[in-house]
């Protein structure tokens, strides 16, 4: 359904449980070489993820999406990961069918979009760990993206058509 990595300017973040967990890495760019099988992970879903992105204004937070209905918000320190995390700074949970999609604000800080499969696109302010918007769709979204301030969506779905 949507990215399985996503890369920013000091980190690779990789799903690497998709068919069954909810883990993935987030690789230091600097680092090289093969993982050990012990190397941290970010656990916190109880089921696959299915999308990650790198806050935009902030390179050591990125949020996840997942089969388990949830968005979720983390916080990578510098230098990477030492150990499992498992609790998110924010645990957002709106959508009732699974979460294929997820999209930072281009300008607004701490602005979020989700796109699940309960056919409901749903607008975040992480600050408040609130939704500010939810907009029905009338079918299953397959691409999101927000233009180039922020002042609108367009998406694509199931049913072929284009809607801005």
């Amino acid at each position: 359904d949507s990215g399985f990595s996503s890369c920013n300017t000091k980190f690779i973040a990789v799903v690497t449980e998709a068919a069954g967990g909810g883990a993935f890495v987030c690789i230091p760019l600097e680092k090289t070489g093969r993982l050990e099988p012990t190397y941290p992970v970010v656990g916190g879903h109880s089921q696959a993820v299915l999308d990650l992105a790198w806050n935009p204004f902030n390179d050591n937070i990125i949020a996840s999406s997942s089969e388990d209905t949830t968005v979720k918000v983390w916080h990578i320190p510098d230098g990477g990961l030492t150990e499992n995390l498992v609790e998110p700074l924010v645990d957002l949970r709106g959508h009732q069918r699974r979460v294929g999609i997820i999209r930072w604000h281009p300008t607004a800080h701490n602005i979020l979009l989700s796109a699940g499969h309960d056919a409901l696109i749903v607008v975040w302010d992480i600050a408040r760990a609130d939704s500010i918007c939810e907009i029905e769709c009338a079918d299953l979204v397959w691409s999101i993206s927000w233009n180039y301030n922020g002042s609108l969506i367009a998406t694509t779905s199931k049913d072929k058509m284009i809607r801005v």
